[in-house]
């Protein structure tokens, strides 16, 4: 198989392309390459019931990562793999829990409450993720952005749940505590992009903020909308159907 060659990678806040390949930037190429093949993804599937049922062991325990991410949907995360998890001053085993299943189960996947892992994931403000989650999914969806909105919502507390984020299940306050308690008990640690959040993921790596780079991948320049394009009263009624995303995300950025 003939290996990509030719990348495109921006900085953030910027949209200038940077050209990596065999003659520009040279020393991004080969993490380019191992970032576009996933070469070093660890992919997380929990233990399935009938495997325990059987005796058999999704991994042994010598492969069995000690960090799990989990990956949220249109939060940033792919950039964030780039940046972190195939940074080459990182050497923790992390396991990736990522997703998008159409139609969706309505059944969780995962069990954070009980999973042994150092589990961290990352929020985005929830009126951004919803429209950004339309948008990029909605070749699949085919529906109007309205439907959008009032059938998926709270998609990133459902997707810590384990469910799908369109799945039918409805989030509740109950949900909510629970998940602040992992928070407070440092067994859920949570970053958001560009705020100081991101600290306590790279101190969980033991990375250096100076060691993490800051590129963007699948920068979408020529995208068809602006978030300034979407009407005060859309964004306001997005707000107002995924209370609990907000909830959890004003919980995170002021604790």
């Amino acid at each position: 198989m003939k290996l990509k060659t030719d990348f495109i990678l921006f900085k953030a806040n910027s949209n200038k392309p940077i050209v990596v390949n065999e003659k520009s930037n040279a020393e991004l190429l080969k993490r380019c390459q191992d970032n576009w093949y996933h070469k070093y993804d660890i992919k997380y599937t929990p233990n399935k019931s009938w495997l325990g049922k059987l005796g058999i062991n999704k991994s042994s325990k010598i492969d069995d990562p000690e960090f799990l991410f989990i990956h949220i949907p249109k939060t940033g995360g792919i950039s964030f793999k780039f940046n972190v998890i195939y940074n080459p001053h990182l050497n923790k085993k992390i396991g990736i829990y990522h997703k998008f299943n159409f139609p969706p189960k309505n059944k969780p996947d995962i069990d954070i409450f009980n999973e042994n892992k150092k589990m961290f994931t990352l929020l985005r403000d929830p009126t951004k993720t919803v429209i950004s989650a339309y948008y990029h999914f909605n070749h699949v969806l085919k529906i109007s952005m309205s439907d959008f909105c009032n059938k998926y919502t709270n998609i990133q507390t459902k997707f810590l749940l384990g469910y799908d984020i369109c799945s039918s299940y409805e989030v509740t306050i109950k949900d909510v505590n629970r998940i602040k308690k992992l928070i407070d008990e440092k067994k859920l640690i949570i970053g958001v992009h560009k705020t100081k959040k991101m600290l306590d993921i790279y101190n969980l790596l033991e990375l250096q903020v100076e060691q993490v780079d800051n590129y963007i991948l699948n920068k979408k320049i020529d995208v068809k909308y602006k978030i300034n394009d979407i009407s005060n009263d859309l964004k306001k009624h997005i707000k107002t159907t995924n209370n609990f995303d907000n909830m959890l995300y004003d919980y995170v950025l002021n604790n």
